[in-house]
């Protein structure tokens, strides 16, 4: 990949991943914990443990520190409503970081995912898609069956 493609492709990820940040925020700012944990199903806080689960801000770590790593999978969904709400915003934040201070070299690395060569910027997409993902199934399932705003 060229160094101008592999731009073209952050820049085109972090307006993304900034827009997807501003939609959660204001998907959560008016939520309480009470009404964050209720419903037996999908809860507020259910879906925001299960996008902060960690395991694409690893899958980087480990693209960008070890040669051609083979992922395997981990998730850890028990975090508390404040602290899932914050979290949530702080590892997206970290990503816009993350992706701004990458160079070109690191933009490029690959390592191998179930057969498959995946990439820096590749986990990038997979993680705006997850949140994108999420974003929907807050905005337009969760709040309105908890009697929320659609913003």
């Amino acid at each position: 990949m060229t160094a101008d493609s592999l731009e073209t492709r952050r820049q085109e990820i972090l307006q993304r991943i900034n827009g997807i940040r501003e939609s959660y925020q204001t998907c959560v700012s008016d939520v309480t914990a009470e009404v964050a944990n209720r419903g037996s199903e999908w809860s507020i806080a259910d879906l925001l443990r299960h996008m902060m689960s960690g395991s694409y801000g690893g899958m980087l770590t480990r693209l960008l520190e070890e040669d051609n790593p083979d992922f395997g999978n981990r998730f850890d969904p028990d975090v508390a409503w404040k602290r899932a709400t914050d979290n949530m915003l702080k590892e997206i934040d970290g990503i816009i970081s993350k992706a701004n201070e990458l160079t070109n070299e690191q933009l490029g690395r690959e390592g191998q995912r179930s057969g498959e060569t995946i990439g820096v910027l590749d986990v990038f997409t997979l993680m705006a898609n997850h949140y994108d993902e999420h974003l929907s199934q807050l905005k337009d399932e969760v709040r309105p069956r908890e009697g929320l705003s659609t913003n």
